[in-house]
């Protein structure tokens, strides 16, 4: 990534107080002086756009109609992304069974084996839920993603809700899904 598409995509965020590049957050979220990620309510249909998965296939947001999204937009790179995820994976194992579904949309992060190695080899863990793989401007385009991590709750009908500008947790997450599910 060059330092231009670097600054394009975290300045706004951090003019908007949501990227917290090379902070080092507790587990738990958000620590004294810092904030979480900054929430907004929406009510815009999703687009309709298909992205490579890291399994080799594509996958769209229709492809979970009927359920509630949880789409985090993410980068390998992007100190809260990495932080943010095992709070993804809990909320993961908590809506699932509610029909619900986290999708990760990894931007600039490489090919799928290196997005397989990130969560092996620094995470520690299995990919939990779908992960999707794109660029920056594609996450500009089609969801507004002017900043890392961005998260946007989508509804059962498509319609995206509600968008976060910066680390969630999953406590945050939990709450701000329970009126969709």
């Amino acid at each position: 990534m060059t330092l231009k598409n670097a600054a394009a995509l975290l300045l706004p965020g951090l003019l908007a107080g949501g990227v917290y590049a090379g902070l080092t957050l507790p587990s738990d979220g958000p620590g004294e002086g810092e904030r979480p990620g900054v929430g907004s309510a929406m009510a815009v249909p999703a687009p309709e756009v298909e992205f490579p998965t890291v399994e080799g296939g594509k996958a769209s947001l229709s492809d979970y109609g009927g359920q509630v999204v949880l789409l985090n937009i993410w980068g390998t790179w992007c100190p809260p992304c990495v932080r943010e995820i095992p709070h993804l994976v809990e909320v993961q194992r908590e809506i699932e069974p509610r029909g619900g579904t986290v999708v990760g949309l990894a931007v600039e992060s490489g090919a799928p084996e290196d997005i397989h190695a990130f969560w092996e080899n620094r995470l520690e863990l299995e990919p939990a839920y779908p992960l999707w793989m794109g660029t920056n401007r594609e996450a500009r385009r089609h969801f507004e993603a002017f900043g890392l991590p961005n998260t946007l709750i989508i509804d059962r009908d498509g319609i995206i809700r509600k968008r976060f500008l910066g680390l969630v947790t999953r406590d945050m997450l939990l709450e701000e899904l329970e009126p969709y599910l």
